[in-house]
């Protein structure tokens, strides 16, 4: 599962409910048009999936009823005692047997909430407490390998076709790469020009599937990224494992970036690669930006850049106290990417010296991106934002596809907060161990962030998380699905200003008896 679906997904669960009644369907007009069902039979559909059971059928009476007349009664099994559905009172309900009752739970067990998918065994504190077990653990991070590099070996595909059908943008061999030693943080750019639309590709493109790929290629993709997981420090939380996160969740923004129908282009392709600013149609921007998701925070020390800076830490004079970590880890993906160890699969990357320019300017870029506490950094942004969106020129296209690739960086890297309820603990938890960490070895904040862990998290969500996902939406291109993402951040604040105070309180628990322990 995890290979196929990225990381925390080992252990996914559906709940369905399911109830039977009219219903009306149509499209609603707007920006978001979409065919939605409306009607009382899908708010008791949703109460059936609400109050039922992880890996469980819950049918109303009214569908019930539709199983025994056709004869299929044998398929129920009527649940103990009545549901309390939200606007409906108590009502009798069902469960759909399954072939095997493996899965088939109590009735006294009590119900999941509506946000949690997932059962108390698969929740972030028991995860998390389990002894370490480097077999296990070494298993584990074979297995992210794996399903990374089987995302990078789709993408490198599609590189291939696209540089194979763009017949007029043929590059130079691609024989010694200059790697400049300018600093990235110093190499930023607001324009990353995007390819134009080339009719030629899209007249003869073909299933990117189809594309082999040499075996020197793959097995130096499954080396390098071997080595990029063995560069992580052991943090609780700026992690192997969280590369992976935030790498799944990268991936996933792409995969929504929405492509308007031929209908609603008049059948205008160029309209439609236009709508997207060129994000759907560059196979290498795709492939930067996941690079840059995996190797983000390659060599983190568990500190902040204002702890290094503080230290006076070799390389805060290096980066001259800008960016630190940031800068740092770009550049040691770089010198792994182009020391000569991996001939074939840059080539199959960068196929001239242009090509790899490019590249590395989107890395740089995407990964810059992630540091949310550069007050200069934040003021360009915010600036490059505002003269973006608030025109409509075609000239600023390729700014619109920069600042969205950036976002959709900053959105990967705290994903946790924008996703289900136990992913946001979970995470949370991690970063509050390592922050814990840090302050008792002397390099973190000056008190013990327990003492300001929940209203601090407060801050995060108000002041950057609630407006990262509102400018989701407002980049125009995910369609329907930056709605979730805010919904998500909304409904995790709202959770834990009702809950987080006696969650600091669980975790300063944890962490106190793995002290002793």
């Amino acid at each position: 599962m995890e290979t196929t679906l990225g990381p925390d997904t080992g252990n996914l669960g559906f709940r369905i409910g399911i109830h039977s009644g009219p219903v009306t369907g149509g499209v609603l007009r707007g920006e978001k048009s979409r065919y939605q069902l409306f009607g009382d039979t899908v708010n008791m559909a949703s109460r059936m999936e609400s109050t039922g059971h992880r890996n469980q059928i819950q049918v109303s009476q009214a569908t019930a009823s539709l199983i025994l007349a056709s004869g299929k009664g044998h398929w129920l099994r009527k649940r103990e005692g009545l549901v309390q559905a939200k606007g409906k009172g108590s009502v009798q309900t069902f469960w759909a047997k399954s072939k095997s009752s493996s899965t088939e739970r109590s009735d006294s067990e009590p119900p999941s909430s509506s946000k949690a998918l997932f059962d108390e065994s698969t929740g972030p504190d028991s995860i998390d407490r389990i002894a370490p077990n480097t077999a296990e653990e070494k298993e584990k991070d074979n297995s992210l390998i794996v399903w990374q590099v089987e995302l990078l070996t789709r993408l490198l595909k599609r590189i291939v076709l696209h540089r194979k059908l763009d017949i007029g943008k043929k590059g130079k061999d691609l024989a010694t790469l200059d790697v400049s030693k300018v600093l990235p943080r110093d190499q930023m750019t607001e324009i990353i020009p995007m390819p134009e639309y080339d009719p030629k590709v899209e007249k003869h493109f073909m299933d990117a599937d189809s594309v082999e790929l040499p075996p020197e290629v793959v097995s130096q993709l499954n080396d390098l990224v071997a080595m990029i997981a063995s560069m992580y420090k052991d943090n609780s939380f700026h992690s192997f494992e969280h590369a992976c996160h935030v790498t799944m969740s990268a991936n996933k923004l792409l995969n929504r970036i929405v492509v308007p129908s031929p209908l609603e282009t008049n059948g205008n392709k160029k309209a439609a690669h236009d709508f997207t600013y060129g994000l759907k149609s560059d196979p290498l921007t795709q492939f930067a930006i996941i690079f840059s998701a995996i190797i983000h925070d390659v060599d983190h020390h568990g500190v902040s850049n204002e702890q290094l800076v503080k230290e006076n830490n070799r390389l805060a004079s290096m980066y001259k106290g800008k960016s630190v970590l940031e800068q740092n880890s770009i550049d040691l993906a770089f010198e792994l990417f182009s020391s000569g160890t991996f001939p074939a699969l840059v080539s199959c990357v960068c196929a001239s010296q242009a090509e790899f320019n490019r590249f590395r300017q989107l890395v740089v870029n995407s990964v810059m991106a992630t540091d949310i506490f550069d007050e200069e950094l934040v003021a360009l942004r915010n600036s490059r934002w505002a003269k973006a969106f608030s025109l409509e020129e075609e000239s600023v296209v390729d700014v619109k596809a920069t600042i969205v690739i950036e976002h959709i960086m900053q959105a990967a890297d705290v994903a946790h907060t924008m996703q289900h309820w136990h992913v946001y603990q979970k995470w949370n938890e991690k970063l509050f161990v390592e922050a814990s960490q840090a302050f008792a070895s002397g390099r973190g904040a000056a008190k013990d962030p327990a003492l300001t862990w929940y209203q601090s998290e407060l801050w995060f969500f108000d002041n950057y998380v609630i407006p990262l996902a509102k400018k989701l939406d407002e980049c125009g291109v995910f369609g329907v699905s930056s709605d979730e993402s805010y919904n998500y951040a909304m409904e995790n604040r709202m959770e834990w200003e009702s809950k987080g105070e006696n969650i600091v309180k669980e975790m300063v628990l944890r962490r106190e008896e793995g002290n002793h322990s």
